[in-house]
């Protein structure tokens, strides 16, 4: 199959869903596919290039090009939740000059594609919803650190404006709601939790919604086990957490957790492998922290750590808690999103409620104490692990693109 990708964001800008666009196609790629990926010019990378088989085809939009000052950050250009003209009109030559078979959205540049899905070139579309951006302009479906009752105009514009400003939380939340999303001929979510949400949004001709996981690259387990322990590492056991160092992680849950923790007999020491934020909370003593971490260090710190923590108050899926369990990590998780599905209490992790630092303090100190389960817990997480991993998920994707384009041809 002949397929483009649509992502506002791509290697060398990497996050999350990057991550996971990337091994997705690049794994395509290995199983014989042409996989094209087309996406915003930054800074760093504003011309085409091959990135390990998987072509990238770069171009401007009104943000890039002509508004620059609508991005908080002029290295991460920013995609309305509307088309943007200059990136449509981009999308349209790649689809006139290349011979597609499928064309496979994953975040708000849908909306430049929807206008041609129908129109000469138009190819047919999957849509994969990596987070609640669907229906949510904060892309996190959570209105004051809680789970949000549903979308509506009249308090999703407030609620966005600490995030964007007055004036882009009104526009971006009016189009979004504007949105009927007629052009999708399929739709898939990371998680259940975000295929609720996605379902609470407008979906042209009651669309189902399947769940295919977000995925990381196979081998992770071996990396984990291969890279040597990082010399910054505490010499004794430690609790690792991995992720934004904001209250919307749970930072501060944990925090909490941690400072009373520290007056047990031989507590153990807590690492966090982080990007600060400006709502950071003040770090504990003893608490060490790491910026910019090399990812095979990031995998060995997972291997050797006593337990893992993802303690977040709201998680689309959780890619660092999939790394964890590959890494052989007995690992706390709260019932939080996609967090909910992956982990199975007292099987392969310990869940525990978002925002409760005494559940969490206890499932800390009841993994310290009970070697039994730890060990129990380190080999059913590796088995769960590899639910996510690329060899077992790309294979969905490939189905869901087959029936995509034989439901188009009809």
């Amino acid at each position: 199959m002949r397929i483009l990708h649509l992502s506002n964001l791509y290697a060398p800008v990497i996050g999350g869903l990057e991550r996971s666009i990337a091994t997705s196609s690049e794994e395509l790629v290995r199983r014989g596919h042409e996989v094209t990926v087309l996406t915003l010019a930054t800074p760093l990378a504003d011309h085409d290039e091959t990135i390990r088989g998987v072509r990238v085809k770069r171009v401007r939009s009104v943000a890039n090009t002509l508004l620059p000052r609508m991005n908080q950050d002029a290295g991460k250009p920013f995609h309305p939740t509307t088309a943007d003209p200059l990136t449509t009109a981009a999308i349209r030559r790649v689809l006139l000059d290349g011979e597609y078979d499928v064309v496979h959205s994953h975040d708000w540049m849908m909306y430049s594609y929807l206008p041609l899905r129908y129109g000469k070139g138009g190819r047919p579309h999957v849509h994969t919803a990596h987070d609640f951006g669907f229906t949510c302009v904060k892309k996190t479906f959570a209105r004051n650190g809680r789970p949000c009752g549903g979308p509506r105009l009249g308090r999703c514009v407030p609620c966005a404006v600490e995030q964007y400003g007055r004036p882009r939380s009104a526009v971006l939340t009016t189009a979004l709601r504007a949105q009927r999303h007629r052009g999708i001929d399929a739709l898939t979510a990371i998680s259940p939790a975000v295929a609720e949400g996605v379902s609470a949004g407008r979906i042209h001709g009651d669309l189902p919604v399947q769940v295919i996981t977000s995925l990381v690259p196979d081998g992770l387990d071996e990396l984990a086990r291969n890279t040597p322990r990082p010399s910054w590492l505490p010499d004794g056991p430690y609790l690792l957490f991995v992720g934004a160092l904001g209250p919307h992680k749970g930072i501060d849950v944990l925090f909490e957790a941690f400072h009373r923790l520290s007056r047990d007999e031989n507590a153990p020491a807590l690492v966090c492998i982080g990007t600060p934020r400006a709502d950071t909370p003040p770090i504990p003593d003893g608490v060490i922290v790491r910026h910019n971490v090399p990812h095979p260090e990031v995998m060995a710190a997972w291997h050797h750590a006593a337990a893992g923590v993802v303690p977040s108050i709201l998680e689309p899926m959780g890619q660092v808690a999939v790394e964890a369990l590959l890494a052989g990590t007995p690992l706390i998780a709260t019932a939080a999103g996609g967090l909910a599905d992956m982990i199975r209490d007292g099987e392969n992790g310990l869940q525990i409620p978002a925002g409760d630092p005494d559940a969490l303090l206890a499932a800390v100190r009841r993994l310290l104490t009970d070697p039994g389960l730890t060990a129990r817990l380190r080999t059913a997480g590796h088995r769960r692990g590899l639910d996510y991993t690329a060899a077992r998920v790309v294979p969905q994707i490939e189905e869901v693109y087959r029936a995509c384009i034989a439901a188009a041809a009809r």
